[in-house]
């Protein structure tokens, strides 16, 4: 005999479908993060397909009665929030991209030349220790 879900144990299979979603979105937040808030797939647009299709589970899902009023709209508010900080279009995004290559190209040029006086000052003070070196075994 199978026990019916009651309100205080819910479906396990509800409960893994939510879990596939809160994982999702926390893995896409984690992805835009580290790519200094750009959405590196689908373009940098992050839809409900979109989390969907990493949570897998079919959006359809999301429409029926048990999820419409509840699982989709809390999928509804994320998303939400998460559009403000996201470029919209396909081409607010490329600029968005641009302007972080450009950043990050910079900081590589400060880097290199941070590096590179670093170097210089390793190699005089390299021969200063040599020269003296050469002086104190001379006296």
């Amino acid at each position: 005999m199978t026990v019916s879900p009651t309100p205080d144990a819910p479906n396990p299979r509800t409960q893994a479908m939510l879990q596939r979603l809160h994982q999702a979105m926390a893995d896409i937040e984690a992805d835009i993060t580290a790519h200094h808030g750009i959405y590196p797939y689908n373009h940098g647009r992050v839809t409900q397909s979109e989390l969907c299709r990493r949570a897998d589970v079919k959006k359809a899902t999301l429409q029926t009665p048990l999820h419409k009023d509840s699982t989709r709209r809390e999928v509804m508010a994320w998303l939400d929030r998460l559009s403000a900080t996201l470029a919209d279009t396909r081409e607010a995004n490329r600029e968005r991209v641009t302007a972080v290559a450009d950043d990050l190209a910079q900081e590589v040029h400060r880097l290199r030349a941070a590096l590179d006086a670093a170097l210089a000052q390793v190699a005089a003070l390299t021969e200063e220790v040599a020269r003296l070196r050469r002086g104190g075994s001379q006296g």
